[in-house]
């Protein structure tokens, strides 16, 4: 494995700059990458909708997000076979271990609807920013239906961002108030 950021000399004869076979190949890996990260957040947001110690407005946002995010995951499985290539076993496997962990990692702290609330939300951003590098990648590889199948993606997940962060005040409130009669 080559190290990162190191010069190149590209098969056109130019330092620094992937040929379109590399581009595609690295567009792939990506794929696998968000294909992976979509899978391993199915557990999540589960837990997040048969939360009872959340919102309604929550619980019904992440039971529509879990459905999204399974479209997420077939329409990036569909870019990788428009490519002639498809998912990796092990990069999915690794998503949803490091998901469950995380997942068991909160469990037994107080706050542990919080503590998973921050995590999706940060895990939304995650994934603006991994679909928005795969958007460009593509675009500039020529792979337009990609990159606008990156972008419906990037929509849904700026949605349930938003509904999270206009949710953080009364879920952090009804948990204080929650606690402090405990």
């Amino acid at each position: 494995m080559k190290p990162r950021h190191q010069e190149t000399q590209g098969t056109n004869g130019t330092r620094g700059r992937m040929d379109q076979n590399e581009v595609q190949d690295e567009i792939v890996d990506w794929l696998r990458d968000a294909y992976a990260m979509e899978r391993g957040l199915e557990g999540a947001l589960k837990k997040q909708s048969e939360n009872n110690d959340a919102s309604p407005t929550v619980r019904e946002r992440a039971r529509m997000h879990l459905e999204e995010t399974r479209q997420h995951a077939e329409a990036v499985r569909a870019a990788l076979q428009s490519l002639g290539t498809d998912t990796s076993t092990l990069k999915t496997g690794m998503g949803m271990m490091a998901q469950t962990a995380k997942g068991a990692a909160t469990m037994f702290a107080r706050d542990e609807e919080i503590k998973d609330l921050l995590d999706s939300y940060s895990m939304e951003h995650f994934e603006i920013a991994c679909y928005t590098a795969l958007a460009a990648a593509a675009e500039r590889a020529g792979l337009n239906q990609i990159a606008e199948t990156c972008r419906t993606i990037i929509r849904d997940e700026e949605r349930m961002a938003q509904t999270i962060l206009k949710a953080l005040p009364q879920e952090i409130g009804m948990y204080l108030s929650e606690h402090a009669k405990a």
